[in-house]
């Protein structure tokens, strides 16, 4: 009786034993069969919330069907969310989605603001842009016609009444007096001082850069002249003399570089491009702290038309820099209005810092989303 017992324990023990390793085994399979089946995301085990699931489905550009003109991008850590902006003429509205090359088509729209004459704002709102100043709360900064007829332009500012760019909006004013002044982009720097970059129309040379420093995030105090067109590829007929164009300008940092990138010529022509403003300091406003580089950043080829009035924004897990810009299907020959539409461009730099982009992608080519979106 003592044997049997003693061996059916065993018997039991090394079934046991059989069990555990089948189940290790069988554990250890599945993990090598998960590491190898294609997957349209990525996962990674956190230690609170399990595994994150990463969007890795690819793109083509543009990113919308419909006119985007004058695209701004930018993509909020706190929420989770890009939020997106383009010209709309007769109101601003704002679009969110967790993924970038969704936010004009599939994300959510909130209308910010009309133009029927409330605030004396009326068509033509142009480029509007939203940034979060030292307050927390959101700006966005546009232009538009300040009576009903055709008359100057000048800037203007809504403000956030919340830190929730979804949460309710109020017009704050006009924080310049000069007439048509459009496309305004701000700069906060590390000490919360704000500054403004616009185009100007100047009678001298026509459109040109000017820089203010900022009261508050809705007024600025007089602005500086610090560029104007006068390379021979930001002067294309007809955008010479009293008709040279210089616009769309949005800072971009790289290390311990600062860089404003501009448009130049007219938006409608295929000359339409991207250049480069380089900070290289002493007072802000001076435009002896301007240096311009020679070269575009941006020009139109692989079947894009002039590019142009970009945005820069980082991805969700900050390791990349993104371009949102508009571009034409077609070479345009007259000054008709044509539709542009919003491309997106992972921006390259070189060992110094300097931002590397050349030619558009192109219509259609499989291109991976920013790093770090989730799914």
């Amino acid at each position: 009786m003592y044997s049997n017992i003693k061996i059916s324990n065993i018997i039991k023990a090394v079934s046991l034993m059989c069990a555990l390793l089948t189940l290790l085994f069988s554990v250890s399979c599945g993990d090598v069969e998960n590491e190898n089946t294609p997957s349209n995301e990525t996962e990674v085990e956190t230690s609170n919330q399990g595994k994150i699931k990463y969007n890795t489905a690819k793109f083509g550009n543009p990113i919308s069907p419909n006119d985007t003109p004058d695209p701004f991008i930018t993509y909020d850590a706190e929420t989770g969310y890009y939020y997106a902006l383009h010209t709309q003429v007769d109101r601003i509205e704002l679009y969110r989605h967790k993924h970038a090359a969704d936010v004009f088509t599939e994300g959510e729209r909130k209308e910010l603001c009309r133009a029927n004459g409330e605030n004396n704002i009326w068509g033509d709102v142009w480029a509007p842009e939203m940034h979060r100043a030292p307050d927390g709360k959101w700006y966005v900064y546009s232009s538009s016609r300040i009576a009903e007829e055709d008359s100057g332009k000048q800037l203007f500012v809504l403000g956030s009444l919340t830190s929730d760019p979804f949460g309710e909006w109020e017009f704050k004013g006009r924080p310049t007096s000069n007439i048509f002044s459009i496309d305004p982009t701000i700069y906060t720097a590390d000490d919360g001082t704000q500054y403004m970059c616009y185009s100007k129309y100047d009678s001298r040379y026509g459109q040109v850069l000017e820089i203010a420093k900022m009261k508050n995030p809705y007024t600025c105090e007089s602005g500086v002249m610090i560029a104007r067109a006068e390379l021979e590829w930001e002067l294309v007929e007809p955008c010479v003399g009293t008709q040279a164009i210089i616009e769309g300008a949005f800072f971009l940092e790289s290390g311990d570089r600062l860089f404003l990138i501009y448009s130049a010529n007219g938006f409608w022509t295929v000359h339409y491009a991207l250049g480069v403003l380089e900070y290289i300091g002493g007072d802000f406003c001076s435009p002896e702290s301007w240096k311009k580089h020679p070269e575009p950043l941006l020009s139109y080829g692989n079947g894009v038309y002039g590019p142009g009035h970009a945005s820069f924004f980082h991805s969700p897990d900050g390791t990349e820099v993104w371009c949102a810009y508009h571009g034409m299907r077609n070479p345009n020959k007259t000054v008709d209005y044509v539709p542009r539409y919003c491309h997106l461009q992972k921006v390259e730099f070189d060992e110094s810092g300097y931002p590397i982009m050349g030619k558009p992608v192109g219509y259609g080519k499989a291109t991976l989303p920013p790093s770090g979106e989730i799914k």
